[in-house]
């Protein structure tokens, strides 16, 4: 008698990253696949402790470590595909994966529009792209409680607690990032 294992998540998900080694074309795959993974993540997070070292958490950190290593490898996997070749579907990724790529995308048109504005001589466009830099802003996410300051552009930001989101002028983002007052990956583009 063949006793048929069952398939786990990990290797479903093991699955999906060597069907996508196989070929150069991005594949379609489930938009919930990252939703997924960090979900069952959460569901055997119980399970599995640093501290406790039973066989069921020892088997849950591994599964936890393999599910990770994976999804890390797909995403990357993709992610690269489509920068190799910009034209590929983007329809075919995951949402996180259309996060990822969307300031790629920006960043080639914003390139394109560029040189065809010296290319064109259209110094109005280059002065217009030149002060929509010079004062960015950007939501951050802070670390640590910090007193009250005044931004670049002159105007007052805080007090601020632990765990407070703000916007901030990305001059002083930057500085705060340095000394740790904010999480360096909380800061994101004011559109």
């Amino acid at each position: 008698m063949i006793i048929k294992m069952m398939e786990t998540f990990a290797d479903k998900l093991n699955r999906l990253l060597e069907d996508e080694n196989r070929t150069k074309e991005l594949l379609k795959i489930n938009a919930n696949t990252y939703k997924d993974v960090a979900a069952h993540i959460r569901t055997i997070r119980s399970e599995s402790s640093e501290r406790e070292r039973s066989l069921v958490s020892e088997l849950s950190l591994a599964e936890r470590k393999i599910l990770y290593n994976v999804s890390r490898r797909l995403i990357e996997l993709r992610i690269s595909k489509f920068r190799s070749d910009p034209e590929l579907d983007v329809a075919n990724l995951a949402p996180e994966e259309r996060y990822i790529v969307e300031p790629l995308v920006q960043s080639k048109r914003r390139s394109d529009r560029i040189v065809q504005s010296i290319h064109n001589g259209q110094v109005a466009e280059l002065e217009r792209v030149s002060e929509a830099v010079k004062q960015k802003y950007v939501v951050v996410r802070f670390a640590q409680p910090y007193s009250a300051i005044s931004g670049t552009d002159l105007a007052a930001y805080g007090p601020f607690d632990v765990e407070d989101i703000a916007i901030l002028p990305i001059e002083n983002a930057k500085s705060l990032v340095k000394t740790g007052v904010i999480f360096k990956n909380w800061i994101e583009p004011v559109d």
